[in-house]
């Protein structure tokens, strides 16, 4: 009986890896390529958590003594090959030869084990030891690219709660004028990237307050602008007090952002009135401030219902 020999297009499998967000989704997609990439072999991921191994597929917990490929891996914190007689993958789980387990780090301490077993096939271990080279690369990138959106997120928050702990400053305004603006940017039929640039720049809009309370606007821009990881937001920001004119030629993004701010304080204003009846009084006292495609869809926004949760407590 002989078998045919298939060339997987790994390095496409590792594209598909590498374009993952979290190390979850790195395992995950893992499990689903694993096949493919260990043409007819296997291919895990398995997370330590003390004081067992965890498979993220199947959700089960394995021992892993050291008589075994990950614990042998996870012992020396370094690649294993065993090309005969490999043993168990972890206790109770059979591996076939040849079979390799790869330490995966994150900041040099080590956080899950990758497996590979290339069953009934040739083995060409030059290629093999490249291509996991590139995935622990992957891997690490994934890795650094979760810690670098973990510490994003951290700050933001640490930004928000220094805006809310300012006097006169009304807590969770940040949130209501980010999601009242994702909402226009929904009615507006606004793109999904967009909608979520909008969703952004509301917890952003405010951030100048923190530097200079007499122009907040630009300050919050050049912050932006300078810390490069939220350039595209400063547009959204520095504009986010100004009134509606065409001659601006500012994008839907910026106008529906203003509106939502403007929006969000006047009902702070006016604590204990019905979405409805904000609506109407605000577009007879301010909707010649507005696009009107925007105070549009603000109206359309109270009509379906969806601004009573988005109001202030």
């Amino acid at each position: 009986m002989s078998t045919e020999v298939v060339n997987f297009p790994w390095q496409s499998a590792l594209q598909e890896l590498a374009l993952t967000r979290t190390r979850q989704e790195w395992g995950n997609t893992l499990e689903y390529l694993g096949k493919e990439l260990a043409e007819a072999g296997r291919c895990t991921f398995m997370a330590w958590k003390d004081p067992h191994w965890f498979h993220p597929a199947s959700g089960s917990y394995y021992e892993a003594p050291e008589s075994t490929v990950v614990g042998s891996s996870w012992l020396h914190a370094e690649p294993v090959h065993k090309a005969n007689n490999a043993g168990e993958i972890v206790t109770g789980w059979p591996a076939e030869a040849p079979c390799w387990a790869m330490p995966m780090r994150s900041f040099g301490r080590v956080v899950g084990i990758l497996t590979v077993e290339k069953a009934y096939l040739p083995t060409n271990i030059e290629e093999w030891a490249t291509m996991l080279d590139l995935m622990a690369h992957s891997w690490d990138t994934v890795g650094r690219l979760e810690d670098h959106l973990a510490y994003q997120q951290q700050t933001e928050e640490l930004l928000v709660n220094a805006l809310e702990s300012m006097p006169y400053y009304r807590t969770g305004h940040v949130n209501r004028v980010s999601q009242t603006a994702n909402e226009l940017g929904r009615l507006l039929d606004l793109s999904a990237h967009q909608r979520q640039r909008l969703k952004r720049a509301g917890r952003y809009h405010d951030v100048g307050l923190l530097i200079s309370a007499a122009d907040h606007t630009r300050a919050g821009a050049d912050f932006l602008r300078n810390g490069k990881v939220h350039a595209d937001l400063a547009s959204l920001v520095e504009n986010h007090h100004q009134i509606y004119s065409e001659s601006l030629n500012l994008g839907l993004e910026e106008w529906a952002l203003a509106l939502a701010e403007h929006f969000q304080e006047f009902c702070e204003s006016l604590p204990g009135e019905s979405a409805d009846a904000l609506v109407q009084r605000f577009a007879t006292q301010h909707g010649n401030r507005h696009n009107p495609a925007v105070l549009d869809a603000l109206i359309g926004l109270s009509v379906a219902g969806k601004l009573e949760a988005l109001l202030p407590t």
